[in-house]
């Protein structure tokens, strides 16, 4: 029975870094990886608020992009297939060497959040090692065996349920809207595009779970 990790991880060499930096009005949902060639995982992804295709031409100049096919596009969003160079934090050639199956991430401009089923606790450490030594930090928000059922409800993790709480009590779900992401952010004690990141991936578990 495996550990189900969900983690941040921050660096500027991570994977499509450089390409959210430079729109980061965009949140970039990885929806699955294929890991044919450890080398170079090909990226199947869900871009949400991109202007125009500012994004796809990001993705260009992003040094670990080795191609880029838009699938998709509706309402300023964008489904992606992604080939993506070995970076120098190559993190899903460790999933692999760990036995670890990646179950989603999304990048922002605050970095990589993922959720990951690791095989135990050991592998989780060395995974967590593996980072640090390439000079990335690495942020455990949340451990559970497999089997162990969610406190929050709908599956939510305590930072989402806090979210969407304080997002829900300030206003920002009123017509018209209340509140922006900034202000959810400063009642949290974080950033606006974090909060924002924090509701989305709320929205998104109470949307999976509940329908």
């Amino acid at each position: 029975m495996g550990l189900i990790a969900e983690f941040r991880v921050t660096s500027l060499d991570l994977p499509l870094t450089n390409a959210v930096a430079a729109v980061p009005s965009v949140t970039v949902y990885i929806e699955r990886i294929l890991v044919i060639d450890p080398d170079r995982p090909v990226a199947l992804c869900r871009v949400v608020d991109e202007p125009d295709d500012e994004f796809r031409d990001a993705l260009a100049d992003d040094a670990t992009v080795a191609g880029a096919v838009t699938l998709d596009e509706y309402d300023g969003n964008a489904l992606y297939r992604i080939e993506l160079r070995d970076p120098p934090v190559p993190i899903y050639r460790k999933f692999i060497e760990l036995g670890t199956t990646p179950l989603g991430s999304i990048v922002t401009v605050d970095g990589w959040w993922s959720r990951s089923r690791f095989p135990d606790r050991e592998a989780l450490a060395e995974y967590r090692e593996f980072c640090i030594e390439r000079g990335a930090t690495f942020q455990l928000e949340r451990l559970t065996r497999e089997s162990t059922a969610d406190d929050p409800p709908l599956g939510l993790t305590y930072e989402q349920y806090e979210a969407l709480t304080a997002a829900r009590d300030a206003g920002y779900f009123a017509v018209p809207r209340e509140a922006s992401t900034a202000d959810i952010g400063n009642e949290l004690g974080i950033s606006g595009p974090s909060a924002s990141e924090r509701i989305r991936r709320g929205i998104d578990r109470v949307l999976e779970n509940g329908l």
